[in-house]
């Protein structure tokens, strides 16, 4: 399957929008030069500019596009839009406002004819379970007879196109274009996963959106946004994007998200298993790894539902997606046959089956709240020990560090610390404030993360659990900048077979 990359955006239609046009939707401070020029297409990227292109320099966190005005206008830039004043001696035009990020993505709605107000878009965000939810929506509107685009962390699925994601939501250029591509494809609906990253800076900015659901909120992310308060702040900017007519799905369990619902000016509907959730699961039981059964009362009817998804997190995640299916008109049979339908989702509490006589899972579990969840599930479905193997992402929120160090110990009977994707961090100094947070001495270190699902694999016997956590569906491990190949499931498959697991008895 192909990676999704930013590439040259080039008109969607026969003929040219000039700057002017294309300028309606936003704010200018100051303009250089002529505004009749043709635009043939957008690049934020100064190697993806071509003759006739319009150039938007954004600042990164470590690249500045202000410093690539040459470049662009030497690959052919009709224009450039800048935040800085700078004065260029050619007849390119220049064009300054307060933030080129937010210009992006508003141009880009407007260079693809506002894609979505032409679906039914489905923005969702929360600290964990948006993949998901957003698979168990998919899978619930098809079941109803609609197409249905996603875009997530897992992938992008325009039609029938479907590339490897590289952002959990695009960058708003590449946003567009691919709502783009899910009209031309006569999508009606599109379920989008939107990060707190994203709504900082500003990706889906020109997007109207007809649900907008809120799964959960807990720590993560605070390298980037400092404190819980600005967290909870970004993700709740989610719903300033909603149409008129929309809906706001929030979970009624989760205090921070419960009190959103006296506050947005929007219908809402509530879900959750306390009292008070207008979409309600009842006589909820779980039958281990082969599921879940429940029933859903709806502000109109009671149904029962049957999973094969694993654990209380997916009785939420199914809640989320059934009140985001009742605000769409989803009809109950639709819903029903949408949640039997859907399989378990690559790197969510993914069983991984080599004939073994104990249960191994992979999960993206990389918060504490979400480690503990799945220890926690793990232990309702596990006879013998749980064996935990995690580590925590370099150059990322280091405040969680030694609480998921805490919770994995205090909840498992065996943990391997090991490397996450430490990037510009040495894995030594990750892990050293992992292990601050361990109270017991139910662990050991082991930096290789290979050798470390080696050793969780030995160490298992008949009856227990070993838990793969943090990477789940990625297929490369962050070293010193280079992503290297690497999977968890692929290791873990391989050391399986390694240690004679093929038809369930080891071969000797």
């Amino acid at each position: 399957m192909e990676l999704a990359a930013p590439h040259p955006s080039t008109m969607p239609c026969n003929g040219h929008m000039t700057i002017a046009e294309l300028l309606r939707s936003i704010k200018v401070k100051r303009v250089d030069g002529s505004l009749d020029k043709a635009i043939k297409g957008l690049a934020y990227d100064s190697r993806l500019v071509k003759k006739g292109f319009l150039f938007v320099a954004i600042r990164g966190f470590s690249v500045d596009g202000h410093n690539y005005l040459k470049e662009s206008m030497d690959r052919g830039a009709v224009g450039v839009i800048v935040e800085k004043a700078v004065c260029l001696q050619n007849k390119t035009t220049v064009i300054q406002v307060e933030d080129s990020r937010k210009a992006l993505a508003l141009l880009s709605a407007v260079f693809y004819g506002e894609p979505s107000q032409k679906l039914s878009l489905i923005g969702i965000t929360g600290t964990n379970g948006k993949t998901t939810t957003g698979y168990i929506v998919k899978s619930i509107l098809e079941a109803w007879g609609e197409k249905t685009g996603l875009l997530g962390t897992i992938q992008y699925i325009t039609g029938k196109k479907i590339l490897n994601a590289l952002n959990t939501t695009p960058e708003s250029l590449d946003l567009q274009r691919y709502l783009n591509e899910m009209v031309d494809n006569d999508i009606e609906f599109g379920v989008l996963e939107v990060s707190s990253h994203a709504l900082t800076l500003k990706r889906i900015e020109g997007c109207a959106l007809k649900v907008a659901v809120f799964t959960n909120f807990s720590q993560d992310h605070l390298d980037f946004h400092n404190t819980m308060q600005k967290y909870f702040a970004a993700k709740s900017t989610l719903f300033k994007y909603l149409r008129k007519d929309g809906f706001a799905v929030l979970n009624w369990d989760d205090p921070m998200i419960k009190k959103l619902t006296e506050k947005l000016k929007c219908r809402v509907i509530t879900c959750g298993i306390e009292k008070g959730a207008q979409v309600r699961a009842e006589h909820i039981t779980s039958h281990g790894t082969m599921g879940l059964s429940f029933e859903i009362q709806t502000p109109d009817e009671k149904f029962a539902v049957k999973s094969e998804l694993i654990g209380r997190n997916n009785v939420y995640n199914i809640l989320m997606s059934v009140g985001t299916a009742y605000a769409l008109g989803v009809p109950v049979e639709a819903m029903s046959a949408g949640i039997r339908g859907m399989r378990s989702i690559e790197g969510r509490f993914e069983k991984v089956e080599e004939g073994q006589e104990f249960l191994c899972i992979v999960d993206y579990a990389h918060t504490e709240d979400a480690l503990k969840k799945l220890v926690e599930e793990s232990r309702m479905i596990t006879k013998g020990r749980i064996i935990t193997v995690f580590g925590c992402g370099g150059d990322r929120d280091r405040g969680k560090r030694p609480k998921m160090g805490a919770v994995a110990a205090d909840l498992s009977d065996i943990v391997i610390v090991t490397s996450d994707n430490p990037r510009t961090e040495e894995p030594m100094e990750i892990i050293e404030e992992i292990t601050k947070g361990i109270r017991k001495d139910n662990y050991i270190v082991e930096v290789d993360r290979a050798k470390a699902i080696e050793k969780a694999v030995s160490m298992a016997q008949a009856g227990d659990t070993v838990l793969i956590a943090g990477k789940g569906h990625e297929n490369y491990q962050e070293i010193k900048g280079v992503r290297y190949p690497f999977s968890d499931k692929n290791v873990l498959r391989e050391v399986l077979k390694e240690n004679g697991y093929f038809t369930g008895k080891r071969h000797c």
